[in-house]
């Protein structure tokens, strides 16, 4: 859902007048499609270190209960599927597909080399704004970048949350996370990386007459997010996951907003 739903965003800010079914139809099934690409090659070269986490060590491939060629083969349909979507789309959001996705291969590869898997995350999951933006547009547009930064600041949020619950065992095995790299300072970096999601975000809507509902569910739902994040004693609970969890449910009521616009 975090992938789909901001894919939906660019299609319902762009086309003001008309809603595009098919096309939202098309990126969500495509969202769904390339996410899942994603998680696979994930788990297959993150494998090793999965077994040693507790939260991930009874993965398929982790616990051995799926053989890695059966996970290649699978990877591959889904591949190319997203690829069969793709060469339906105009020529720039062609080049901007396949310039992500070398991005997807290197991604899982980040938390062995740098404490910034999440901001390369931010940067790979956030390319379906651009091309669902352009998409809907036909043309490369600007105001693109605005929504496109603005989620790289939510992914950053948010990941940051879902990395923090394995914060220990990442620090046994040798992986790298911004959720350990920010430890000493991670509530004003979590409420940084929201304000400026809704501060960039707010800035876009602004340039395109976006209803004032909007703007009301964008400030509270992060607020009520922040709220459940910051009221955590020590940072060692177990309900992360339900506050990461809170993130598809912001994106759901954000897209609700956004189709209001169209009443």
């Amino acid at each position: 859902m975090l992938l789909i739903f901001p894919a939906i965003w660019s299609i319902l800010i762009v086309l003001k007048e008309e809603i595009d079914i098919y096309l939202i139809l098309l990126f969500a099934y495509g969202s769904f499609i390339m996410r899942s690409a994603g998680c696979i090659i994930n788990d297959i070269i993150d494998r090793k270190f999965d077994k040693n986490v507790k939260r991930t060590k009874y993965r398929p491939l982790a616990s051995q209960n799926l053989e890695i060629t059966d996970a290649i083969i699978l990877f591959i349909i889904f591949l190319s599927i997203g690829l069969s979507i793709l060469l339906t789309l105009n020529p720039t959001c062609i080049l901007l597909g396949f310039i992500a996705f070398p991005l997807i291969l290197f991604y899982p590869l980040m938390k062995r080399y740098t404490y910034f898997p999440q901001l390369f995350l931010a940067i790979v999951f956030n390319f379906s704004i651009l091309i669902s933006w352009t998409a809907a547009k036909g043309i490369f547009d600007n105001q693109s970048l605005l929504l496109y930064l603005a989620c790289i600041f939510w992914t950053l949020g948010y990941d940051t949350i879902y990395a923090y619950q394995d914060k220990e065992d990442d620090k046994k095995i040798g992986v790298k996370s911004l959720a350990i790299y920010l430890e000493q300072n991670i509530k004003f970096w979590i409420t940084l990386f929201y304000l400026c999601f809704i501060g960039i975000f707010s800035f876009l809507a602004i340039l395109n007459n976006i209803n004032f509902i909007f703007f009301i569910v964008l400030v509270l739902f992060a607020l009520k997010i922040l709220y459940e994040f910051f009221k955590i004693q020590k940072l060692k609970s177990k309900n992360f996951i339900k506050i990461f969890q809170m993130n598809s449910w912001y994106g759901f009521f954000i897209t609700i907003s956004l189709f209001l616009n169209y009443i």
